[in-house]
């Protein structure tokens, strides 16, 4: 009889990575197939965030909630993993006793032998963490097909001292793979199909420089950006501190490096900056942003910020209203303040109130707002490459099919299409027709060969 397993993944695209190569050992390794229907899963897998307070409590509510399924299909195997089971796997253990195994981010490589034990009623708790160096990175088999774009981890664990961050517990120490290995993977997920890969790392732009070899990031991305039949490279999340004026100017001579850089900010005042241990002043930031922007004009420019950091004070957020002001960032993800587990920020008085610090998120994205809207708007009527990746939420509707893809500077289009199984993995010229508050809409005018034009 066959079995399934399902997978819920929160949190980052390391995390999405991390599922891939969880499904592709329970496929290959166990003969478990998977399935998108939840009370058909003889393995459920929940793979956890614990980089903010409410991705970590969501991991508890989805919890309770596949309790129903386990009573229906008593056999069910029930696992957490991800960064949650590594401050909190017993504690998970304790509390939910129908979970059957927990598993930290540097168990994935032995994901199909725990879950074998589990299969075989062992609870099992797997959250140690590799010694530096000693960490494997799992591969993918053979058969896997990746779809047109792909992921792909080169460096795991971080080595800053952020003080609101609990990814240096949850992750571990920096550890790079190795050139040759992430080259042969580059060249068996092109080969396999890809045509755009983003490199993986919690500071990607910090690889090498623990290996033995004379390689640095930009070294490998040029490398890897050389592989026949790759279209478009990206790669996130990139530390401010790593992020060097040579990096900053490939952009403007590796062709297929596409225009679109995730540079965490965090906080525009200088004296919270110190406090979060960030190493960088606002004027460093903005001597980046000004580098980047002479180099390629084009480069679409994303963020991390946090409002409510402990201590922060009125001015201190003006301060943050202002750096956004001045550099007007394309894409920008916000948060309210929340202390995590093994953090040193953890330890400080959380003295801005719940209130005042929703005021300030919203102000802030407020703000952000009016600024994206307005740098959307001169995307109208601009003919875009997209590459397509699938059909977008509203699917097939009355014999018409709609896709979705990205531009080169990661804005999702939405394009309707009369075949869009035929698209999908195809880069198309797109006239954007309208802007949406945070995705266009466009009409293809050029396809590949063979395939007709809209008119």
């Amino acid at each position: 009889m066959a079995r399934y397993f399902h997978i819920i993944t929160y949190g980052c695209q390391m995390n999405v990575f991390d599922s891939l190569r969880i499904a592709d050992a329970l496929r290959t390794r166990l003969n478990i197939q998977e399935t998108t229907e939840l009370e058909q899963a003889d393995v459920v897998i929940i793979n956890t965030c614990s980089v903010r307070e409410k991705p970590e409590e969501k991991v508890y509510a989805t919890l309770t909630r596949v309790l129903k399924y386990k009573r229906r299909r008593p056999h069910m195997v029930i696992g957490v993993a991800g960064c949650v089971p590594r401050h909190a796997g017993r504690a998970i253990m304790d509390r939910f006793d129908f979970v059957d195994f927990v598993m930290g981010p540097d168990h994935v490589s032995e994901v199909a032998s725990i879950v074998s034990r589990a299969m075989n009623h062992e609870r099992v708790i797997a959250t140690s963490q590799a010694r530096r160096g000693q960490y494997v990175f799992p591969a993918f088999a053979r058969d896997f097909r990746p779809g047109p774009t792909a992921f792909l981890t080169i460096i795991k664990g971080c080595n800053k001292t952020c003080s609101y961050c609990i990814v240096p517990f949850t992750r571990g120490p920096e550890q790079s793979k190795s050139p040759r290995m992430v080259m042969d993977e580059v060249k068996a997920l092109v080969n396999a199909g890809a045509i755009e890969l983003t490199l993986l790392g919690q500071n990607v732009n910090s690889y090498g420089h623990d290996l033995d070899e004379d390689v640095d990031f930009v070294n490998l991305l040029e490398a890897v950006a050389s592989v026949k039949g790759l279209k478009r490279l990206r790669f996130v999340t990139s530390h401010p501190v790593d992020a060097n004026d040579e990096l900053l100017r490939a952009f403007s001579r590796i062709p297929n490096l596409m225009p679109y850089l995730h540079l965490p900010l965090q906080a525009g005042s200088d004296r919270v900056l110190r406090a979060m241990k960030r190493g960088y002043t606002l004027d460093d930031y903005l001597r980046k942003v000004d580098v980047l922007r002479s180099a390629s004009p084009q480069v679409a420019l994303a963020t991390d910020m946090i409002v409510g950091f402990p201590g922060e004070t009125a001015e201190d957020f003006d301060k943050t209203l202002s750096a956004v002001r001045r550099i007007e960032f394309d894409q920008m993800f916000s948060f309210k303040y929340s202390p995590r587990p093994h953090s040193a920020a953890a330890r400080k008085p959380d003295d801005v109130k719940p209130g005042e610090k929703a005021r300030r998120l919203q102000a802030l994205q407020e703000l952000h707002e009016e600024i994206q809207s307005r740098r959307m708007a001169s995307l109208q009527d601009s003919v875009q490459e997209v590459l397509v990746e699938g059909l977008s939420r509203r699917g097939r509707q009355n014999g018409v099919g709609q896709v979705f893809g990205r531009t080169p500077a990661n804005w999702v289009v939405n394009v309707d299409a009369e075949d869009p199984d035929d698209l999908v993995g195809k880069i198309v010229r797109v006239k954007v027709t309208q802007v949406m508050r945070h995705s266009l809409k466009g009409r293809i005018i050029d396809r590949p060969e063979g395939m007709q034009a809209a008119t």
